[in-house]
């Protein structure tokens, strides 16, 4: 059996950056940890509460996550239906587009040349240490 070999064509169409779309996911991002904070924020106030007033009752993890998730949703609701906070945002993403990040080299050596120097720093704050460790049992007499 003989497989027809694949080859990938390149596309002669490039696509233009669209800030915006990214603009939304961080909308989306936004929502999804304000929930997740939100909804711990919610449990751990009310056994809080709870320990204070026990009348209010033992917390409810559905009721903090049905809270949680609905003021997430409607806070990012907000925020996302404000035109200068969506400006702000696409903003923030085409300056980060235009960052020229580093390469995989670049990075590995950056990366050497501080666990060098932590290690270097290292020998020489424990040498500084034991110098004064001395130091200090020989004026102390112990």
């Amino acid at each position: 059996m003989s497989r027809a070999r694949r080859t990938k064509r390149k596309s002669t169409q490039t696509r233009e950056f669209d800030a915006s779309r990214w603009a939304h996911l961080v909308f989306v991002l936004g929502a999804f940890v304000g929930a997740w904070v939100l909804t711990h924020a919610i449990e751990d106030t009310w056994s809080i509460v709870w320990t204070y007033w026990p009348q209010v009752g033992r917390e409810d993890a559905f009721k903090a996550n049905v809270a949680g998730i609905a003021i997430a949703i409607a806070l990012t609701a907000w925020a996302w239906r404000k035109p200068h906070w969506f400006q702000y945002i696409t903003e923030v993403v085409t300056e980060v587009s235009q960052v020229a990040w580093p390469t995989k080299a670049e990075v590995r050596v950056a990366t050497m040349v501080v666990i060098v120097m932590t290690l270097i720093c290292s020998v020489i704050l424990a040498s500084i240490d034991s110098v004064w460790s001395k130091v200090t049992d020989l004026l102390y007499g112990i």
